[in-house]
């Protein structure tokens, strides 16, 4: 079974602040553990050597492909532009090849 662990965060009080309020009503404890975990991962992926370890990457890519579109999504809304290519849309001009080509 799992143990609690404690930390002290050391930023700013507006950092901390900020920081809990972007987390709406999930706990601290909550945020700070799968912040944890990523970071975990992150490298575990970065010293992936061996077969066994490039397993890991596969496992956490539909995680973090999904944090990505979330953002790029906030991103587009938050400026009104739309310069990232997706499935739907192709590539961005005429001489852009399409991305899509390779992953078929």
């Amino acid at each position: 079974m799992p143990r609690d662990r404690m930390a002290r965060v050391q930023v700013s009080d507006e950092v901390w602040a900020t920081y809990r309020a972007s987390l709406g009503a999930t706990p601290v404890s909550v945020a700070l553990g799968k912040l944890v975990r990523r970071e975990v991962g992150r490298a575990a992926r970065r010293s992936a050597s061996d077969a066994d370890g490039a397993r890991l990457p596969l496992e956490d890519a539909p995680q973090l492909s999904d944090e990505l579109a979330s953002l790029i999504a906030r991103l587009e809304r938050a400026t009104g532009l739309s310069r990232v290519p997706s499935i739907e849309r192709g590539p961005l001009s005429e001489s852009e090849p399409d991305w899509r080509d390779g992953l078929y």
